[in-house]
């Protein structure tokens, strides 16, 4: 009995362990946020002579890192552009064995082609051989039944000429009965075709008038109006978490023309209270140029956007809203 008991305790604790083990990952999952960072740099590039080399002179790097870098990847332009993820120092995604699956299959299918070519060529040179330049002769005799033939007319002939006579006559008659059908047709066409589309137009007009006033009930209706706070109020709080905490940029731009230079640089005094200490604008009135620098880093965490998801998903005014909206548009 106390063995039995000893094995009880073991498992007890093992599970305890487990369940232990999968808590704190669900917790770092959902609260530890996950970090991210983008920078860009475009290099001094004259837009007036040098606008082929504006695609060389861009450059970025976009990296995410998640609980003290134990998962991160990222992708750089253009050094490294294929998309990479770590953990720790081993790369999980893209797996190496597909690489190299994905080589071995080209390298395949090149040797068979080549041995298909090579079998082909092989085959046509032995056919050549074997077949030779003899060609088999007709026989003449066949060749001189045919031109007696072709020389006595036969009496079979002049009847099937006349019936073919015959038919035409008829053809003629029935093609013009034809023709006059198609005139009446197309004329009838023509006297129904502005009916159809006016019917089509008031049908069409009334469906949108009713689909209208649909919708302003909806939109009146105080359960789309709770539905609409709700959603607001979910999405405003995704936002303020997914938008970076830390945001500089350094721009200096010439266009050329100073009248269009003085315009940016006017709607930029605009909205200077937004962007101050964020985003520096160098203006250059004499040459047509492109500089800039931007860093950018922020943060996003799961358990925020699950549960404004779960809030949104069992809210009973959305789904009505949802509903109603779906008929609106299926009626």
């Amino acid at each position: 009995m106390a063995l039995f008991l000893s094995i009880l305790k073991i498992i007890g604790i093992v599970l305890l362990v487990v369940l232990g083990v999968v808590l704190v990952l669900l917790l770092l999952i959902l609260f530890v946020p996950i970090r991210y960072r983008i920078d860009g740099n475009v290099k001094e590039t004259d837009l007036e002579n040098e606008v082929d080399k504006l695609k060389e002179n861009v450059s970025g790097i976009v990296k995410f890192s998640w609980l003290l870098h134990f998962v991160s990847g990222g992708i750089s332009y253009p050094e490294d552009p294929e998309f990479k993820v770590k953990v720790l120092c081993f790369t999980v995604f893209p797996p190496k064995n597909k690489k190299s699956d994905d080589e071995t299959d080209i390298d395949e299918d090149y040797e068979i082609d080549t041995s298909e070519s090579s079998a082909n060529t092989s085959g046509d040179t032995i056919t050549e051989k074997e077949s030779g330049f003899d060609e088999p002769s007709e026989d003449t005799d066949t060749i001189e039944d045919e031109s007696e033939e072709q020389k006595e007319p036969s009496q079979s002939e002049e009847s099937e000429s006349e019936v073919l006579e015959e038919d035409e006559f008829d053809e003629d008659d029935e093609s013009f009965l034809d023709f006059l059908k198609n005139i009446l047709d197309t004329i009838n066409r023509i006297i129904k075709v502005p009916q159809d589309v006016f019917s089509k137009i008031q049908y069409t007009t009334s469906r949108i008038c009713d689909k209208i006033n649909m919708v302003k009930n909806t939109l009146s209706n105080d359960i789309f109006k709770r539905a609409f706070e709700v959603t607001k109020k979910q999405l405003i709080r995704v936002l303020k978490m997914i938008i970076p905490r830390k945001f500089r940029m350094d721009i200096l731009l010439g266009l050329g023309d100073p009248t269009l230079t003085a315009d940016i640089m006017a709607g930029y005094g605009v909205l200077y209270p937004i962007l101050v200490n964020k985003v520096f604008l160098i203006p250059d009135f004499e040459r047509q140029i492109v500089k800039g620098e931007a860093h950018i880093k922020g943060r996003v965490t799961v358990f925020t956007l699950l549960h404004a998801a779960a809030i949104l998903y069992f809210n009973k005014d959305v789904k009505k809203t949802i509903r109603r909206f779906n008929k609106i548009i299926n009626s």
